[in-house]
């Protein structure tokens, strides 16, 4: 029997060699219900922090997929991929030489891609031209023109030593970017910058969405129950969204019918002059997420509700 009662995250340490989807397949058996999602797609090369909403958390997805997310990446010079990463065909190859390119040079040309930094998307990506996914061109061998997107660098360090081996240089880089940042095309244009063809040979990535590599568990750990599936509560994962715990009978009612309300009663309540976004509770439970309504900045409309985690808890 289905169990609907299971509300939150659960930080997943996905292995390689798994896609996304195989994770939330999995993790439903363990958890005994469909309502699974994810927060962001990790190839199945890539490991790391995923995600897995469950329950009225599967409604946090759009919220949780603007925060940050933190990689830890190998990028490798002397040869570039029709995908960007290892376990593409060849395009364009160069032998280099030990020496060829020192940590200083690689540390500085890193500095280089901090902040605002335009990408152009790989073809093998999901992202959609005239209605098909780019890598149903790549797969039929047609050339079309691919969007390019300004995206944010927050952080790019050189963690390692540049290595020398068999005619290629790789480095470790550490990267906090915004959403929507190909860590391979990353890879690719620091190889140009440095004059040098290059692809990403290894991600991991280290936090996600407000969750880091620390809170994750390795799913074969809570398949064989070694680790208790426990979700991180809803309330604890808004937790850098503004909160009002409603004590008024009549602002209860409204919240909990889904009704709009008057956005200056609220700025009253709360001593407040402006206010964009603003999370109701009731004790240690979340009622909804209300934002300022697009057409009428006067008042506040319902934006995720919660209404099975209160239908659940409201009466205890």
């Amino acid at each position: 029997m289905a169990n609907n009662n299971i509300h939150g995250v659960i930080v997943v340490d996905k292995p390689a060699g798994m896609t996304s989807h195989d994770v939330i397949y999995k993790m439903r058996r363990v958890l005994g219900t469909k309502k699974v999602g994810h927060t962001g797609t990790l190839d199945p090369s890539v490991t790391g922090v995923l995600p897995i909403v469950i329950g009225d958390a599967t409604k946090l997805t759009e919220i949780l997929q603007e925060r940050d997310k933190r990689y830890s990446a190998t990028v490798t010079l002397g040869r570039t991929t029709d995908t960007e990463d290892a376990s593409g065909e060849t395009l364009e190859s160069g032998e280099l030489e030990d020496g060829s390119v020192s940590s200083e040079a690689a540390a500085a040309v890193l500095e280089q891609f901090t902040g605002d930094y335009k990408q152009t998307v790989p073809m093998y990506s999901s992202v959609r031209v005239n209605g098909r996914k780019l890598y149903w061109y790549a797969r039929e061998g047609i050339r079309v023109e691919r969007p390019s997107r300004t995206v944010k660098i927050k952080h790019l360090e050189l963690t390692s030593d540049v290595r020398f081996e068999d005619g290629e240089v790789s480095f470790d880089i550490d990267v906090v970017c915004s959403k929507g940042t190909y860590i391979r095309t990353l890879a690719v244009d620091i190889g140009a910058a440095l004059g040098y063809p290059a692809h990403m040979s290894y991600l991991r990535r280290t936090a996600s969405c407000g969750f880091s590599i620390d809170q994750a568990v390795k799913l074969e750990d809570l398949q064989d129950g070694t680790v208790k599936a426990e979700p991180i509560p809803v309330i604890d994962v808004l937790g850098d969204i503004l909160k009002h715990d409603i004590q008024e009978e009549d602002l209860l009612f409204q919240i909990t019918h889904g009704q709009k309300v008057v956005k200056s009663d609220i700025l009253t309540m709360l001593g407040l002059t402006e206010l964009d976004t603003i999370l109701f509770t009731r004790g240690d439970m979340p009622l909804g997420i209300y934002k300022t309504h697009p057409e009428k900045p006067d008042q506040l409309k319902p934006f995720k509700m919660f209404n099975n985690l209160w239908g659940t808890y409201g009466n205890n």
